[in-house]
Protein backbone atom coordinates (compact mmCIF):
# COMPACT_ATOMS: atom_id res chain seq x y z
CA UNK A 1 0.00 0.00 0.00
CA UNK A 2 2.51 2.60 0.52
CA UNK A 3 4.52 1.96 -2.57
CA UNK A 4 1.09 2.38 -4.57
CA UNK A 5 0.35 5.70 -2.70
CA UNK A 6 4.21 6.19 -3.57
CA UNK A 7 3.44 5.73 -6.98
CA UNK A 8 0.72 8.69 -6.68
CA UNK A 9 2.36 10.95 -5.30
CA UNK A 10 5.46 10.80 -8.14
CA UNK A 11 2.55 10.75 -10.43
CA UNK A 12 0.26 13.63 -9.24
CA UNK A 13 0.67 17.00 -10.64
CA UNK A 14 2.74 19.37 -8.52
CA UNK A 15 -0.42 21.80 -8.49
CA UNK A 16 -2.79 19.34 -7.42
CA UNK A 17 -0.18 18.29 -4.74
CA UNK A 18 -0.33 21.95 -3.55
CA UNK A 19 -4.11 22.28 -3.48
CA UNK A 20 -4.91 18.79 -1.46
CA UNK A 21 -2.19 20.06 0.82
CA UNK A 22 -3.50 23.84 0.87
CA UNK A 23 -7.42 21.80 1.54
CA UNK A 24 -5.89 19.66 4.10
CA UNK A 25 -4.80 23.13 6.39
CA UNK A 26 -7.68 25.15 5.56
CA UNK A 27 -9.79 21.87 6.44
CA UNK A 28 -7.83 21.77 9.91
CA UNK A 29 -9.40 25.28 11.01
CA UNK A 30 -12.20 25.14 12.92
CA UNK A 31 -15.02 27.46 12.40
CA UNK A 32 -14.50 28.21 8.73
CA UNK A 33 -16.82 28.24 5.85
CA UNK A 34 -15.05 26.48 2.66
CA UNK A 35 -14.57 28.78 -0.02
CA UNK A 36 -16.57 26.96 -2.34
CA UNK A 37 -19.74 26.24 -0.16
CA UNK A 38 -20.14 30.21 0.65
CA UNK A 39 -23.12 32.13 -0.57
CA UNK A 40 -23.91 35.58 -1.47
CA UNK A 41 -24.95 37.99 1.63
CA UNK A 42 -24.48 35.83 4.50
CA UNK A 43 -21.82 36.69 7.24
CA UNK A 44 -18.95 34.02 6.83
CA UNK A 45 -15.95 32.94 8.29
CA UNK A 46 -12.89 31.79 5.79
CA UNK A 47 -9.40 30.19 5.70
CA UNK A 48 -6.93 30.47 2.94
CA UNK A 49 -3.94 31.38 0.88
CA UNK A 50 -3.17 34.49 -0.80
CA UNK A 51 -2.92 33.98 -4.35
CA UNK A 52 -3.00 37.28 -6.16
CA UNK A 53 -2.68 40.83 -5.40
CA UNK A 54 -3.57 44.11 -7.26
CA UNK A 55 -4.22 47.73 -6.28
CA UNK A 56 -7.64 49.20 -8.29
CA UNK A 57 -6.42 52.55 -9.29
CA UNK A 58 -9.28 55.01 -8.36
CA UNK A 59 -9.58 58.96 -9.82
CA UNK A 60 -11.70 60.10 -7.19
CA UNK A 61 -9.75 58.93 -4.36
CA UNK A 62 -6.96 56.24 -3.04
CA UNK A 63 -6.61 52.89 -4.58
CA UNK A 64 -8.17 49.81 -3.44
CA UNK A 65 -6.38 46.55 -2.23
CA UNK A 66 -7.81 43.51 -3.89
CA UNK A 67 -6.43 39.90 -3.04
CA UNK A 68 -7.25 36.41 -4.07
CA UNK A 69 -7.99 34.30 -1.54
CA UNK A 70 -8.06 30.19 -2.41
CA UNK A 71 -8.41 27.50 -0.45
CA UNK A 72 -8.13 24.47 -2.51
CA UNK A 73 -11.94 24.09 -2.99
CA UNK A 74 -12.42 27.88 -4.57
CA UNK A 75 -11.48 31.24 -4.41
CA UNK A 76 -12.74 34.85 -3.01
CA UNK A 77 -11.84 38.00 -3.57
CA UNK A 78 -11.30 40.57 -0.23
CA UNK A 79 -11.38 44.50 -1.02
CA UNK A 80 -9.98 46.66 0.84
CA UNK A 81 -11.45 50.40 -0.40
CA UNK A 82 -9.39 53.59 0.29
CA UNK A 83 -6.31 51.20 1.10
CA UNK A 84 -3.29 50.23 -1.23
CA UNK A 85 -1.41 48.06 1.42
CA UNK A 86 -2.28 45.82 4.53
CA UNK A 87 -0.75 45.45 6.78
CA UNK A 88 0.61 41.68 6.28
CA UNK A 89 -1.03 40.67 3.93
CA UNK A 90 1.32 39.34 0.93
CA UNK A 91 0.99 36.73 -1.64
CA UNK A 92 1.68 33.42 -0.25
CA UNK A 93 0.54 34.63 3.33
CA UNK A 94 -2.50 32.33 4.84
CA UNK A 95 -5.12 34.20 6.66
CA UNK A 96 -8.33 33.83 7.72
CA UNK A 97 -11.12 36.90 6.71
CA UNK A 98 -14.61 37.45 7.72
CA UNK A 99 -17.01 39.45 6.07
CA UNK A 100 -20.09 39.08 3.95
CA UNK A 101 -19.53 38.14 0.28
CA UNK A 102 -21.60 40.18 -2.50
CA UNK A 103 -21.50 39.08 -5.95
CA UNK A 104 -19.69 41.53 -8.37
CA UNK A 105 -19.41 41.66 -12.43
CA UNK A 106 -20.88 39.57 -15.05
CA UNK A 107 -18.97 36.25 -13.93
CA UNK A 108 -20.73 36.75 -10.30
CA UNK A 109 -17.45 35.78 -8.45
CA UNK A 110 -17.77 37.00 -4.52
CA UNK A 111 -16.11 39.59 -3.20
CA UNK A 112 -15.76 40.56 0.42
CA UNK A 113 -15.38 43.90 1.16
CA UNK A 114 -13.41 45.44 3.82
CA UNK A 115 -13.29 42.34 5.84
CA UNK A 116 -11.75 41.27 8.96
CA UNK A 117 -8.73 39.40 8.90
CA UNK A 118 -6.28 37.35 11.16
CA UNK A 119 -2.47 36.58 9.67
CA UNK A 120 -1.86 32.85 10.20
CA UNK A 121 1.55 31.44 10.65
Amino acid sequence: MAIRDALKRLTTPVGELDRQALRSFCGAVEGVVPIAELQPRQDAKVVGEVTSMRIVPRPDCAGWLEVTISDGTGSVVAMWTGRVRVAGVAAGRRLVVCGRGAPRGRSGRLVILNPRYELLA
